[in-house]
């Protein structure tokens, strides 16, 4: 087979604006290209349009090939080859290239694409350039890193399919993703810059700071930021929280582990503030507490709590679970505030038998005074007596529950009011004081 080494150097005056030291050879545009007619113009200048390509490196090699029975030219280009696709700019030790419209190139070694309106860079060791699908495939490990709006992504796995008009980019096996905040791991990916987001499928799963999460599908959104976790979505996570002693006053730190679980986790970055929900079946379980709802909001990093629908909340260790339609709690208060048919069952702690309940209007809970005030229409079931009330405190450490505003109790059929009666729901026992009244049947007090 005949060859042919030239080495060349030329400009072009149209270049001027950016000079290159590195010669280019230009390709027809059209890889059916037919010969043209003074009569088809516009059709000329909207093929030459479509696709604008230019290929150029130090050294140049040509030779006549039969590829798939046609008689083809490859050049083959060393010394800073590289492929102009539009403005991406493909490059590597040696590029070969297949026919005089570049329909086919094989990059080899040190390969480089280069998309600077995306702002992102590829990188591999072997890849190949299809001009009428308009993708570069990239292969032994490549990488894909993306410098957009002050955040960097790195991309790796097994291979790439980059759509070079689109802006998108099909990975393939072992996929991890690597930002600032954590790493993703993954089997496939789909990654569109112009819809700034990234779906990994395949069961992947994310590590932050102390924190793991695992779903059937992922989201991330990479401007913002923001992650959507789809399909039995579930954080483990640890943490160091502030453990108050009751009895000593004093306050320790204390490993935490909780697991979270759900439908759907959604994280979002909304400027200064990050919002974390769980959508669906949102369970979250610590060694001494369990907290469930049809969905779970989180702000300000677990400081600020929003639950709704079918709210239940278990605390193991004073042995009592608070249920409602809607809970909102601040950390940094230690306020909490349900309502909703919210309602206190008082349970036995080694067991978590049931051994009476509490409704109101609503119920507060004050975390430094381990208080809870039930108001508006309170009443409260023993296991052998009845009370009503308009107001109580329930103090969680002496089981102690308080019932004011025209309490009474009825109590094996007997009927007693009082200015305050004190009530031990675990150990079923009641004190009323402050007037005591006994009322008899039928008689309204």
């Amino acid at each position: 087979m005949k060859k042919l080494i030239i080495l060349f150097i030329f400009s072009y005056s149209f270049l001027n604006a950016n000079p290159s030291p590195i010669p280019l050879l230009y390709g027809s545009e059209d890889l059916l290209k037919k010969e043209e007619t003074i009569f088809s113009p516009e059709k000329k200048k909207e093929s030459k349009d479509k696709i604008p390509v230019m290929w150029g490196g130090s050294s140049l090699t040509q030779e006549e090939r039969t590829i798939n029975g046609i008689p083809m030219k490859v050049f083959i280009l060393g010394g800073g080859a590289y492929i102009m696709h539009k403005s991406i700019k493909l490059s590597a030790r040696e590029i070969e290239i297949i026919g005089e419209d570049a329909l086919v190139g094989n990059l080899k070694g040190q390969v480089v694409v280069e998309d600077f309106q995306n702002g992102v860079t590829l990188t591999a060791a072997k890849g190949i350039y299809n001009k009428m699908a308009g993708t570069v495939s990239l292969e032994n490990h490549p990488v894909l890193l993306q410098k957009k709006d002050g955040k960097v992504v790195k991309i790796q796995c097994e291979s790439i399919v980059r759509y070079l008009e689109e802006a998108k980019t099909n990975l393939a096996g072992k996929v991890v993703v690597t930002s600032e905040e954590f790493q993703v791991f993954g089997e496939d990916a789909v990654f569109s810059e112009k819809d700034d987001r990234m779906d990994l499928s395949g069961e992947p799963f994310l590590f932050s700071e102390n924190r793991f999460l695992i779903g059937q599908t992922l989201t991330y959104f990479v401007k913002e930021g923001s992650i959507q976790l789809e399909g039995d979505a579930t954080i483990y996570q640890v943490s160091y929280e502030n453990k108050k002693d009751k009895e000593k006053d004093t306050s320790t730190k204390e490993r935490v582990v909780t697991l979270f679980t759900g439908k759907t986790l959604t994280h979002q970055n909304k400027g200064k503030e990050t919002v974390t929900s769980m959508n669906g079946d949102a369970f979250m379980y610590r060694k001494t507490s369990e907290f469930r709802a049809n969905t779970l909001e989180s702000r300000r990093n677990n400081k600020d709590i929003k639950a709704t629908g079918n709210v239940s909340y278990l605390d193991k260790e004073n042995g009592y679970r608070m249920e409602g339609g809607l809970l909102s709690y601040d950390k940094d208060k230690g306020y909490s505030y349900l309502t909703e048919s919210p309602r206190i069952v008082f349970l036995d702690k080694k067991e978590l038998s049931e051994k009476g309940q509490l409704t109101a209007v609503f119920l507060e809970r004050f975390d430094e005074r381990f208080e809870t005030v039930a108001r508006g229409d309170v009443q409260v079931e023993t296991q052998s007596a009845t009370a009503t009330g308009e107001f109580a405190t329930y103090y969680e450490i002496k089981d102690e529950l308080v019932l004011e505003g025209n309490p009474t109790l009825v109590k094996d059929s007997t009927k007693v009011s009082a200015g305050k009666i004190i009530l031990f729901p675990k150990s079923d026992r009641a004190y009323l004081t402050d007037g005591l009244k006994v009322i008899p049947n039928g008689e309204k007090k």
